[in-house]
């Protein structure tokens, strides 16, 4: 298969993938308001195309995956699970495993930093109702990747309550 051919199917799922995170509204929130973009660039007489997925997690966060396919090698690159080495394949199937785990990733992610900020509001002292009142602002935010679905909401609040319970005890 050409290099061409290699990258539009590629990019077919690629967008499929990404789409099947993006509705109904409470699924597209818990996944960050998952999007993506495709950008050509040219150097050296290379043209190459950066693929960027990024999302968010509660209270604005924004994390950026980036896959790079060079056209005229038919390489993919990308940073390991670590970021701390790039791997280098001809394999667009592992890209999409690579990307697919890392948004399986996602809503768990989210559920951890919903823990983290509420956490946090307890040691700075506030009471129950002020960290009910913030994540009623979470939950009806604009900012769509910022805000919480009603799952996470739920989840806040038994980590709120557990953690009270386990502070009076």
């Amino acid at each position: 298969m050409a290099n061409e051919d290699v990258f539009a199917d590629f990019k077919h799922r690629l967008d499929r993938v990404i789409a099947s995170c993006q509705q109904p509204e409470e699924r597209r929130i818990g996944y960050g308001n998952i999007r993506h973009e495709y950008c050509d660039w040219c150097r050296e007489g290379v043209n190459d195309t950066n693929i960027a997925i990024i999302y968010e997690t509660p209270g604005g966060s924004t994390t950026q995956i980036n896959v790079t396919f060079n056209h005229l090698t038919g390489e993919f690159v990308y940073l390991d699970e670590g970021l701390e080495s790039q791997v280098t394949t001809t394999d667009a199937d592992e890209v999409l495993r690579y990307v697919e785990g890392h948004m399986r990733q996602i809503p768990g992610k989210r559920l951890v930093q919903i823990e983290s900020t509420i956490d946090s509001w307890v040691s700075q002292g506030k009471g129950r109702s002020e960290i009910f009142a913030e994540l009623n602002k979470l939950l009806q935010t604009e900012f769509l990747g910022g805000r919480v679905n009603n799952n996470e909401l739920k989840h806040g609040i038994q980590h709120l309550v557990k953690e009270y319970a386990r502070a009076g005890a």
